[in-house]
């Protein structure tokens, strides 16, 4: 190699560091925008609602269940818009201009105007009404046009951010998209039909007759033609039908899903219609011929959003861009639906259980489908992802203490989140036998689990991470991992909301079920009786001490302390658990559960001494699944529905909480 050849490889090489430092530096700023009081760091981006390109193809937005992902294009770089108020985004609107973008959603009581050139906050509007939602919006010129969750079509002005204007449609719906002028608004009820509307008159204009299946009648996806003259409807059906929103009278149904139609989308000529659905598949449309160009697969699970990149986009020009439940944002060539480029990741749907490091320099997270990340705690960037035991949806996921071992069930079949707010539909079928790896070598570990732990309700490890116990068929049954020798078996009634858990010393096993009340084993003497607490009922969760000294019974009407050398006691405190999980700080000294004040999912903190309320973490938007502590008691992680882990800084928040109730 001569000299200049060694000096251009020289500056290439120097080149893509800089590049690859520059984006490192600027992925780990986003995970520190828009953070609640008392968090460090936002892990992952939140499940995906929508994806609009700007009018010049410059910008993709992407708005998910924590708030707005702004990707330059064709670079990638990404900006995290957050101004100090974390809400569902369902609903994005570009300005004609491309100057603009506007965002809100579900419980969300904002509409927050974005200046795109300097990626900065124009204006906030305001919402009244509770709950709080916002299901589209579209500008006409200096005016914004938003439909929310109470039927209500507002007019607002965008330069004093004032109220023009409001009326009502007085119809229930399930999904709404306006033309790309503004002029129309479609609606799908809950019957199937479809309602088109004038927006410069507010006034309805036509009833299409929709999607009439006997059983399957929800529309799941609208979208206009560029023009405005050709609606499109996806149905749970797994059709699609095109209308002529002139005549109001059907074009014709394209057939080929096998799953429930959950995102549409038109080129910006209108020639070509892409259709995504549960099943992880897209079609590629001919609109004049109503004749499939493409089917494309590549994606993981379901699709939830897509949209057509202009024609002058760089690099990407009329490309297809697809945002998944997997997590990944992918570009599709329109033509022959090859894929361009997997564009980002780390869009996932939900976060069921965490775990950190020994040394707590990792953070591990297992998602609804059974994805599994590994996180550096300094940079808060993922270190590698394990994808072996991917699934459709997972009925039962389990993290070692020490973060090295992953168990889960896992289901095939169809799943549909709600892009309106928060939950799913799903149709599974075919659950996996119970499956256990090593995370760091990608190896399944063998194991009498395969076979007799194929119905399991709940998986849970041993504090030295060497039991697995799981419950099944009304058992509970532990191995030791390394030799498979089973070690007990426990009469229980566990269902899939029950709790199972292992005392710090690894010495009781402790079980909530249900009306049948709460129950505590000794695993040393596993065949003696079990003490047991009938007279909670309802048990929703539990947690022990973390000397195991004391557990907490989350029940109905409150939460109660059992001491193991004396009687139970109550706490004057109630937890009302969306989703039930409940920890004890690392002193013991605070009680630590997720909840629900009505529509919001807090985490909730208790003086474990007076029963005293010591306030609320928010941050998540959806009900909060996993809580967990670093082994040094620094930092608690959150894991939620809504797809992220918050990082909190338990030292800070322990001693202010502590202060402010003395």
């Amino acid at each position: 190699m001569n000299i200049t050849m060694k000096i251009k490889s020289l500056i290439c090489l120097i080149f893509l560091l800089i590049v690859v430092i520059l984006s490192t530096s600027f992925a780990q700023d986003n995970t520190q925008v828009g953070l609640p009081e008392g968090a460090i760091a936002r892990l992952g981006k939140g499940g995906i609602n929508i994806m609009r390109f700007s009018p010049d193809g410059t910008h993709l937005a992407v708005g998910t269940d924590v708030g707005v992902w702004l990707y330059d294009v064709p670079d990638g770089s990404e900006t995290a818009l957050f101004t100090g108020h974390t809400g569902h985004v369902n609903a994005l609107a570009f300005s004609q201009d491309g100057n603009m973008l506007a965002s809100g959603g579900f419980n969300n009581p904002i509409i927050q105007v974005w200046d795109i050139e300097t990626k900065s906050k124009l204006s906030t509007l305001t919402l009244t009404q509770e709950p709080n939602s916002l299901d589209a919006l579209t500008f006409y010129g200096r005016t914004l046009i938003s439909i929310d969750g109470h039927d209500d079509i507002s007019y607002w002005q965008i330069d004093t951010g004032n109220k023009l204007l409001q009326s009502s449609i007085d119809m229930p719906y399930e999904v709404v998209v306006f033309s790309q002028d503004g002029h129309n608004l479609a609606i799908a009820d809950r019957n199937g039909k479809i309602h088109l509307w004038d927006t410069t008159t507010s006034s309805p204009k036509a009833t299409l007759k929709g999607h009439k299946n006997d059983n399957n009648t929800e529309i799941r996806s609208l979208a206009f033609s560029p023009d405005g003259k050709i609606l499109a409807s996806g149905s749970e059906d797994k059709t699609v039908k095109l209308w002529d929103t002139q005549n109001h009278v059907e074009l014709g149904t394209l057939y080929g899903h096998l799953g429930w139609i959950t995102a549409i989308a038109f080129s910006e000529d209108g020639s070509i219609l892409g259709s995504g659905d549960a099943n992880k598949t897209i079609k590629l449309w001919d609109v004049e011929t109503r004749k499939a160009r493409a089917t494309i697969t590549g994606h993981k699970n379901t699709i939830n959003a897509l949209a057509f990149a202009p024609v002058g986009t760089p690099r990407y020009g009329m490309c297809l861009a697809s945002g998944s439940a997997d997590g990944t944002i992918r570009f599709w060539n329109p033509l022959n639906g090859k894929e361009l480029a997997t564009f980002t990741s780390g869009h996932i749907e939900s976060v069921k259980a965490v775990a950190f490091s020994e040394n707590d320099t990792t953070l591990t997270t297992a998602a609804y489908n059974s994805i599994v990340d590994v996180w550096s705690l300094k940079t808060k960037r993922e270190l590698f992802t394990f994808t072996d035991g991917q699934c459709d949806s997972t009925d039962v996921a389990a993290l070692s203490p020490n973060a090295t071992l992953f168990a889960r069930i896992g289901t095939k079949g169809l799943i549909a989140f709600n892009p309106d707010g928060f939950g799913y539909r799903a149709s599974t079928w075919g659950g996996t036998r119970l499956q256990l790896w090593k995370i760091d070598t990608g190896d399944e570990i063998p194991g009498p689990w395969q076979t007799d732990g194929h119905n399991a309700s709940s998986v849970l490890f041993s504090p030295d991470n060497n039991v697995m116990a799981v419950c099944v068929r009304r058992e509970i049954r532990a191995w030791h991992i390394n030799t498979g020798v089973e070690l007990f078996r426990l009469n229980a009634r566990l269902s899939s909301r029950s709790s199972l858990i292992f005392s710090p010393d690894g010495k009781w096993i402790a079980t909530s079920e249900g009306s049948w009340g709460t129950k505590v084993w000794n695993v040393e003497t596993p065949n003696n009786e079990p003490a047991t607490f009938s007279s909670i009922q309802k048990a929703n969760a539990i947690a022990f001490s973390p000397d195991s000294s004391i557990l907490a019974i989350v029940s109905e009407d409150g939460i109660y302390l059992w001491n193991f050398s004396d009687e139970y006691t109550e706490i004057p405190a109630k937890l009302h658990g969306f989703r039930n999980v409940l920890t004890f700080s690392p002193d013991g000294t605070i009680l630590i559960g997720s909840g629900m004040d009505m529509w919001s999912n807090p985490i909730t903190l208790w003086d474990v001494k007076t029963g005293k309320s010591m306030g609320i973490l928010s941050g998540h938007t959806e009900p909060v699944e996993a809580l967990v502590f670093s082994h040094d008691g620094k930092i608690l992680a959150s894991g939620s529905d809504d797809g992220t882990v918050l990082l909190w800084d338990w030292e800070k928040i322990s001693v202010k909480r502590k202060a402010d109730i003395k």
